[in-house]
């Protein structure tokens, strides 16, 4: 159970966002229950101080029992005495330190190549649900094991078969990023030979495409190792102001939902980067949290793919309003929905991710008010 207050957030998963999420936590240092549901089984992962200490899997191949059999830690006649044995009501542990089974020390070894089984096979799951609450503990009294997020996102997403995933979460070939000098050892993770290879091919001047293109080891596989060094922290967005954007906004309330959204997509875009597909819940909720407040401007409103609001939806709301000029209801909505959205950047990755997306702002010239307008 978790108490009243405590953090819960759920959503759609998409490509590799196992990785976000989990690494999404460890930033916040949660502890609680990490559900996922899809691929016809449901795992749940618990989550203390940057750790998974325990997994739980619907799947009969996630059995402790068969693994230790496969793994030719018992054999077939251990596992049908053990399984006699706990059928009876004795821990399984027990009934396999007593059987000849495996020690003490290697059982708990056992366990945690089991949890680090169940959490990176995650990482080929495209569809599915996931729910966090914060405070929930295993019901289970055993030993829990002590294996760090950052082991599993490295060895996930070194395994993943699937390498259509890592363009899915890069699409664009005109994405640059630039290296943060040092990062790659502030986590205590040794890069592989070819991915600090990638690594010095990103100066802040080439795109993925060029970097693609330019590696040894192809495209696909270069994209992983992009992938993997900015879910590490080796790698950040280099901010480009939009092609002339808003510059030429006009003042009619297109002009100014065209300006607005111009933002919008920039906040959308950044998170993106930097968390993933969790900035689909986080940016949608600023969003609901606004109905309230604005309830006439954002009935029926969502974000879309791109983290814009619909215009013509807008319109339409508008029309609705009484005895108040529309343009000033316009400003004063969008205002605090951008507002909400730079103060879920600051509260999650921190004030120096709000000021680059600020200067964004001012290169492009979005951040200044529209004539007419409050400032």
């Amino acid at each position: 159970m978790h108490d009243k207050g405590e953090m819960e957030f759920r959503g759609r998963l998409k490509a590799l966002s196992c990785a976000d999420i989990l690494d999404f936590l460890r930033v916040l240092n949660r502890r609680g229950l990490l559900s996922f549901s899809g691929e016809g089984a449901s795992i749940g992962l618990y989550l203390r101080d940057g750790r998974i200490v325990h997994a739980s899997s619907t799947r009969s191949t996630d059995r402790l029992s068969d693994l230790l059999v496969r793994w030719g830690l018992i054999s077939s006649e251990q596992y049908d005495q053990v399984m006699r044995r706990a059928a009876g009501g004795e821990r399984l542990g027990k009934a396999l330190v007593d059987g000849g089974g495996p020690s003490p020390r290697d059982l708990v070894q056992a366990r945690l190549r089991q949890v680090a089984q169940i959490a990176v096979s995650l990482f080929e799951w495209e569809d599915g649900e996931f729910v966090f609450s914060e405070g929930e503990s295993p019901q289970d009294e055993g030993v829990e094991v002590g294996l760090p997020i950052d082991t599993v996102l490295v060895e996930g997403i070194r395994s993943v078969r699937n390498l259509a995933l890592f363009r899915r979460r890069m699409p664009f070939d005109d994405w640059i990023f630039e290296a943060i000098p040092g990062a790659e050892g502030r986590r205590g993770v040794v890069l592989d030979p070819h991915e600090a290879y990638v690594l010095r091919l990103v100066d802040g001047r080439r795109s993925l495409g060029e970097i693609g293109a330019t590696s040894e080891f192809g495209e696909p596989e270069t994209l992983r190792a992009l992938f993997l060094l900015h879910i590490l922290g080796c790698l950040k967005m280099k901010g480009q102001a939009a092609a002339e954007a808003g510059a030429a906004a006009s003042d009619g309330l297109d002009g100014l939902v065209r300006r607005y959204n111009d933002m919008f997509g920039l906040v959308y875009q950044y998170l993106m980067k930097e968390v993933g597909p969790i900035s689909d819940h986080l940016l949608g909720r600023a969003l609901r949290d606004l109905e309230g407040s604005h309830p006439a401007l954002f009935h029926r409103a969502s974000l879309g793919g791109d983290g814009t609001v619909d215009p013509g939806l807008l319109r339409q709301n508008l029309g609705a309003l009484a005895r108040r000029p529309p343009r000033d209801a316009l400003i004063e909505g969008l205002n605090e929905l951008l507002y909400a959205e730079l103060l879920i950047v600051r509260r999650t990755l921190g004030p120096q991710h709000e000021g680059r997306i600020l200067r964004v702002f001012k290169d492009a010239r979005l951040h200044e008010p529209p004539a007419g307008g409050p400032a």
